[in-house]
């Protein structure tokens, strides 16, 4: 997966892989970029003193590192900077973007584009808006209007069923409790139809009367947040105009 910039900032973490280490120095290629090698000075590699670095470092490893220098395009790297939260985030971030290329095929098939045109139209504004082109998979659904405004509403659309067909959205989970009830002699079926309309991802469970279980799952708190919403909003709206009572809690 390529990144939107040419090369990294100073501070910036990068996934790196060693590919010529010796006593006192070691070059890594850059993972996220194209063409692009950093050095690691010796003094760069731990925090306590070594004499070697073939002893801490082997050609072919893959790490995290550091960005500490890129005047006059020679980057210079450190190891040792990076802590074990950084190197975990970094890593993780490098990995869902490799899983966000099979997304970007299917991006293109749907859309009937060159996979070479989607970079600079939509992978690329997705990693500048959302931090990685994955997390802009990841909440097409919740933050919806934010693709909307990067993207007409084909795109927009395509993204959001790439993301469904490829990302379980029933990670997070947000709970709540509604009590409704209508007076009328065919009550049950206002009821019916009250709840008949949910977002997917949204289960309603009978408690006792009045009283349903709501629960919405989503790949994000956002989503889920969101699915929770405009369904309740939905179940409200609907009792208004049936004539019942409806309150929801929010567990």
């Amino acid at each position: 997966m390529r990144w939107y910039k040419d090369k990294p900032d100073e501070g910036d973490f990068v996934v790196i892989t060693l590919t010529d280490v010796d006593k006192n120095s070691a070059y890594a290629d850059l993972d996220e970029y194209e063409d692009l090698t950093g050095l690691i000075h010796i003094s760069e590699v731990s925090r306590s003193w070594i004499q070697d670095i073939r002893k801490e470092l082997s050609e072919g490893e893959k790490t995290v590192a550091q960005v500490i220098d890129t005047e006059d395009d020679n980057i210079s790297l450190s190891i040792k900077r990076v802590n074990d939260n950084q190197k975990r985030e970094s890593m993780a971030r490098w990995k869902k973007e490799q899983k966000a290329e099979k997304f970007i095929d299917e991006l293109a098939d749907k859309l009937g584009r060159e996979k070479e045109e989607l970079y600079e139209e939509i992978v690329f504004p997705m990693q500048r808006e959302f931090g990685s082109s994955f997390h802009g998979f990841e909440i097409a659904e919740a933050r919806e209007e934010d693709l909307k405004e990067l993207f007409d509403e084909e795109v927009v659309e395509a993204v959001q069923d790439v993301a469904r067909e490829n990302i379980n959205l029933k990670q997070e989970k947000l709970e709540g409790e509604i009590e409704i009830a209508f007076d009328q002699s065919d009550g049950v079926e206002r009821l019916k139809e009250a709840l008949s309309e949910v977002e997917d991802g949204v289960e309603i469970k009978y408690v006792s009367a009045p009283t349903y279980a709501i629960t919405a799952w989503g790949r994000t708190q956002e989503l889920a947040k969101k699915r929770m919403d405009e369904s309740v909003k939905t179940i409200r709206e609907k009792a208004d105009d049936l004539d019942g009572q409806f309150e929801f809690n929010r567990a």
